[in-house]
């Protein structure tokens, strides 16, 4: 949505316009505050923080026009914004010091990468979701060998199965990961991350 059809919809109905921007962006600004806040917000905080990026951005296009112009960097400019802001007020309430990982602080800079981002973020929940579908110890199996690069010999300790029975088990399991990846229309390759 640009900022010209926003203004558009908002001339006709104010609450028509700012629910639709609400619809279309929800997931994208709470995948954003998610990334930056999961190592110490809890659900609340995260939902406020959405909150509060929809208020301020509801309050800015109010005020100020600028035609044409693409909403979907504005929103992500402001919630990249306001999760950091909620990251250092939450960790100075705990008396922690967490710092933002690197790649979050590299994600920052480059704002051009940031819907990449939330896809890639979305992209991988699922796949994580899918994993752990696939029950014990297969998804074991899998995480074990595609995240910390284990081999069939480290698994098979890990889960007290045979080296060749890790491996059959992971093929049958990769085929089941890949079938069930092809019913929600992704490929294996896209969720190559």
């Amino acid at each position: 949505m640009t900022d010209k059809e926003y203004r558009i919809l908002f001339t006709r109905s104010p609450q028509e316009a700012q629910s639709k921007l609400f619809d279309e962006y929800f997931n994208y600004v709470y995948t954003i505050v998610f990334n930056k806040l999961r190592s110490c917000a809890v659900k609340e905080d995260m939902e406020e923080c959405v909150s509060d990026v929809f208020a301020d951005v509801f309050e800015y296009l109010d005020k100020t026009s600028v035609q044409n112009a693409d909403v979907k960097g504005f929103i992500s400019t402001v919630a990249i914004r306001k999760a950091i802001n909620m990251f250092h007020s939450l960790n100075s309430k705990s008396g922690k010091t967490v710092s933002l990982e690197e790649s979050d602080a590299d994600s920052i800079s480059d704002s051009t990468d940031i819907a990449d981002n939330a896809e890639r973020g979305e992209l991988r929940s699922t796949l994580l979701r899918l994993v752990e579908e696939l029950g014990e110890p297969d998804s074991i199996i899998i995480i074990q060998k595609y995240y910390y690069g284990m081999s069939s010999k480290e698994i098979a300790d890990s889960v007290s199965l045979e080296p060749a029975n890790v491996r059959t088990r992971c093929s049958r399991a990769i085929k089941k990961l890949k079938d069930k990846l092809s019913n929600i229309g992704i490929s294996l390759k896209e969720a190559e991350l």
